[in-house]
């Protein structure tokens, strides 16, 4: 079974992030999958938008720490899937088709990246962010220019260096987020039919112009420091205490660094 579903519904393409079970972790499958669904809904012209979701209480956990720590610690190697996890992000950023992400769930590490590159994110109330890299031993390098294209140094201070979980309402005030859908407000299907709506309206070549202009200082960031950003996560996932923080991770274990005061 495919790690990401594609369907359309008028003028709505919708790629599904489908791997509940792995928590939607970033993978060869899952990139494939928003790589060949972005694609497609780029070449048809019946598409004016496109709707990237989940099934499960995750949206994206960020890298599949298991093929990770598999993976072993060889100097200078570069993370499993870094190259093409950066091309999503690109792709995402670059599709002449506005990108919607619904998120019912949480976002966390490389899922961030994801998030960040979509046009509009909109976030329901059991949803949470979190850039938790620092506590495996790892950094969030490669997702930090499109995130830090989102966010002000002060907040980016906040979230990379205590990697501590992001309510949808501070996301929102931050930046990150452009809807924060509670309890009352209904749900996150009525507000991305609202912004859908709207897309609806305007002229596919102007929407599509548009949106280089609004994501060109992401692309930017991105152009400027993306192989650095690469080599700085590689030599972090192969040092000892990544694996140290990937194995006690996946053991449900804390890491050796971990002070009680």
């Amino acid at each position: 079974m495919s790690s990401v579903s594609y369907t359309v519904k008028g003028s709505t393409a919708t790629l599904t992030l489908d791997a509940p079970e792995n928590r939607n972790a970033i993978n060869q499958a899952l990139l494939e999958g928003i790589s060949e669904g972005l694609e497609r809904a780029s070449a048809d012209d019946a598409v004016r938008s496109i709707v990237l979701t989940h099934t499960g209480t995750v949206f994206c956990a960020g890298a599949d720490l298991k093929e990770q720590s598999s993976a072993g610690s060889a100097e200078g190697a570069r993370p499993l899937g870094a190259s093409a996890a950066n091309t999503v992000i690109r792709a995402l950023l670059t599709c002449p088709k506005p990108v919607l992400a619904a998120i019912h769930g949480h976002v966390r590490a490389g899922g961030m990246g994801f998030a960040a590159a979509c046009d509009f994110v909109i976030a329901g109330p059991r949803a949470s962010f979190g850039l938790t890299e620092v506590r495996i031993g790892v950094v969030a390098a490669m997702i930090a220019p499109v995130v830090l294209a989102r966010i002000d140094d002060r907040t980016a201070a906040d979230w990379l260096l205590r990697a501590r979980t992001i309510a949808p309402g501070e996301a929102l005030s931050a930046g990150f987020v452009s809807h924060a859908v509670t309890e009352a407000d209904g749900s996150v299907e009525a507000t991305v039919e609202k912004i859908l709506a709207d897309l609806r309206k305007a002229a596919p070549a102007a929407l599509a112009a548009s949106k280089t202009i609004v994501n060109r200082r992401a692309l930017e960031l991105m152009d400027a420091r993306e192989e650095e950003m690469i080599e700085l996560s590689g030599r972090f996932f192969a040092g000892d205490d990544a694996q140290a923080g990937m194995k006690a991770f996946l053991e449900k274990q804390t890491p050796p660094w971990v002070l009680e005061q």
